[in-house]
């Protein structure tokens, strides 16, 4: 995959995560298990994050979080802006994001950063480091 076509793919799957994550906090509970049965396969299995609580976190812990949130936030709009690659190495991609959740009249926004590894057949998250903005 040349470096656009990673940069692009790269892209491709912050947006489908967040449509997942989106429908897990909004759906109705079958909605939301069936998108959370989508969403984790794009993770690593050795997957790890640092949340805005700089709480580090494991892929198991992220899927029981998502499972437990499972439809606690109907209303709730995301929006996923200024996508741009940080570091790229074959294919391997560093992107940086802004994510920006509005509920109930109150929005938030974090700056994240995602390292994935784009191969032919699929985009896998390996590690993810979200700072609250506001």
């Amino acid at each position: 995959m040349h470096k656009q076509a990673t940069v692009d793919a790269a892209k491709r799957s912050i947006l489908r995560v967040h449509e997942l994550i989106h429908c897990i906090f909004t759906g109705e509970a079958e909605a939301a298990h069936a998108a959370l049965q989508q969403l984790m396969p794009l993770f690593s299995e050795d997957f790890s994050m640092v949340a805005t609580s700089g709480q580090v976190v494991g892929l198991h812990q992220v899927e029981q979080a998502f499972a437990r949130a499972a439809g606690s936030k109907p209303g709730l709009r995301m929006e996923v802006s200024d996508m741009e690659p940080v570091w790229q190495d074959g294919s391997h991609i560093a992107m940086r994001y802004r994510e920006t959740h509005h509920l109930n009249g109150l929005s938030t926004v974090r700056c994240s950063v995602v390292l994935l590894h784009c191969a032919e057949q699929a985009v896998r998250w390996n590690y993810l480091h979200e700072t609250a903005l506001a």
